[in-house]
């Protein structure tokens, strides 16, 4: 918009959400330690005062602070909603291009540790990379997600803050509305921009607990139920690309439990339900990124499927000691009609997998969806000092060879007649 002089709304929303994710971060932080310091076989006067300075001093600090992001993270998006009202609801943005070529289009694998659709991407204080297709896409999610599928935006989070959070664990229990229309662009902290356009609207109700159990162990389960209708489509590119186009109305409900052991293994097992009539297609090829914000690796897949009726699904995972293989599945029973299948890849240091879904898991005579994947960088920490992993060995590799290319240039440089 020539001549405007203001904040960017969306960049206000994306740095809105990424205070929010750190906050919920920094909660989890503050939860998994405390459950470690209760757990340490440590006694006396010094373990006393340990305890009692974590408790009444340390997190107390750590619990503001997380307050203070998510209360920044409100405060961000409510300037943002009052920059698009003076601005006449046309955002007051730089100028964004236009959808473009069609693209073909993307879907949620769970890949742990890449950015690619359904993975957690990177972590640390980084914002993770964003394509269309990540978590809060699709059937189930149209009341959590945060990001509006377009201009006209209302609802949220409910009854925020956990009912109960002491050392032994936590208890929270939370609601969620959502409604957004029209279109809408976005960009990542890596200049990944997605274009998305559409309706959707959802309530969902849920409970989310944990008991914390001694050496870093932990027992947890969540539920929740709600009720969605949505049609919408997007498209992300930068670091490639990822498109999708879904719709579908109906209710659901789900419930796992998760036991947590020492050395990060994990089991996870639930039961879904849905009831009501879905659509949609869906692909993607792009970058993964590491911890650092750094390409690692990259990940490619497709999906695409309709269902109406009612279905029920059981759902498993687990995570092998120190991180080193997931695998996760799923298979149920349903009254209904349906059709589609979905297969994908990711290779980076971070993960390398495979996931088959749907028909194209039956053909192969699997009885339900599967996922695999190993984590090279866990496997290499295991046994290199420190956090050492493949990432810094390349990172090395690459200064050295850097570094050999550069004193190879000024030796040359150096008998070089022509310099």
């Amino acid at each position: 918009m020539s001549g405007f002089f203001g904040a960017d709304t969306e960049h206000l929303r994306a740095q809105a959400e990424s205070c929010r994710l750190s906050a919920g971060t920094l909660n989890d932080l503050i939860g998994s330690t405390s459950a470690l310091v209760a757990s340490v076989q440590w006694i006396g006067p010094d373990a006393d005062a340990f305890r009692q300075r974590w408790v009444s001093e340390v997190r107390e600090r750590l619990s503001e602070r997380a307050d203070e992001l998510r209360n920044r993270s409100e405060e961000l998006r409510a300037h943002a909603d009052e920059q698009d009202a003076a601005s006449g609801g046309d955002g007051g943005g730089a100028t964004t291009p236009p959808f473009g070529t069609p693209l073909p289009f993307p879907f949620p694998f769970p890949f742990p540790g890449g950015s690619g659709p359904g993975g957690s991407g990177p972590g640390g204080s980084a914002e993770p990379p964003y394509f269309y297709g990540d978590e809060g896409y699709g059937t189930g999610n149209a009341a959590g997600d945060s990001r509006p599928v377009g201009e006209h935006d209302a609802g949220g989070s409910h009854w925020d803050g956990r009912e109960i959070d002491e050392d032994f664990g936590y208890l929270d229990v939370y609601a969620n509305t959502r409604a957004s229309a029209g279109t809408s662009t976005t960009v990542d902290a890596y200049g990944n921009t997605t274009h998305t356009a559409g309706a959707r609207a959802g309530a969902e109700i849920g409970i989310d607990e944990q008991l914390n159990l001694p050496f870093g162990a932990s027992i947890g389960a969540d539920g929740r139920v709600g009720a969605e209708a949505y049609a919408e489509a997007g498209v992300t590119y930068g670091d490639g690309f990822s498109a999708g186009a879904s719709a579908g109305a109906g209710v659901y409900g789900d419930m796992s439990a998760t036991l947590t052991g020492p050395f990060g293994s994990s089991d996870t097992i639930g039961v879904s339900g849905y009831a009501g009539a879905e659509a949609h297609a869906n692909a993607y090829s792009h970058a993964t990124r590491n911890d650092e914000g750094n390409i690692n690796g990259w990940s490619a897949g497709f999906d695409a499927g309709a269902f109406a009726g009612a279905k029920g699904d059981v759902d498993f995972s687990s995570t092998s000691p120190g991180g080193w293989m997931t695998a996760s599945g799923s298979f149920g029973g349903q009254a209904g009609a349906s059709i589609g299948g979905g297969a994908g890849a990711v290779v980076s240091t971070d993960a390398v997998g495979v996931s088959l879904g749907g028909d194209i898991a039956a053909g192969l005579g699997l009885q339900g969806d599967l996922a695999v994947s190993i984590s090279p960088n866990n496997i290499v920490e295991s046994f290199t000092p420190g956090d050492y992993n493949l990432d810094d060995a390349i990172s090395d590799a690459s200064g050295v060879f850097d570094s050999a290319t550069s004193a190879a240039g000024d030796a040359l440089s150096s008998i070089n007649p022509f310099d």
